[in-house]
């Protein structure tokens, strides 16, 4: 009995742990000839990432929820919010959709 008490909570443990972390994932193209820095808040926790300068690459940030704000860095976006799944297009130092 004593077995199956404990499966069943660390069962129930692991499922209540899948509901609160989430990782989130954009693709950027940078069609600059310099590095841009990226600052995120997520959760209440402090991101930030290079994006490299003409490069393509996915870059990936935690958080409780699908999305951070962005709360600095040398890019202008056209949004507060970085979503999950998202493809940006960055050139003259602006992002777009892509």
């Amino acid at each position: 009995m004593k077995n199956t008490m404990k499966l069943l909570l660390t069962g129930a443990m692991i499922l209540a742990m899948t509901g609160i972390a989430h990782a989130g994932s954009i693709r950027v193209y940078n069609n600059d000839s310099k590095a841009h820095r990226v600052e995120l808040k997520c959760s209440g926790s402090s991101k930030s990432f290079e994006i490299r300068a003409s490069t393509t690459a996915t870059y990936t940030f935690h958080s409780s929820s699908k999305s951070c704000d962005i709360v600095g860095g040398s890019i202008t976006w056209p949004t507060n919010k970085m979503e999950d799944g998202k493809a940006w297009k960055i050139k003259d130092g602006k992002a777009k959709p892509n």
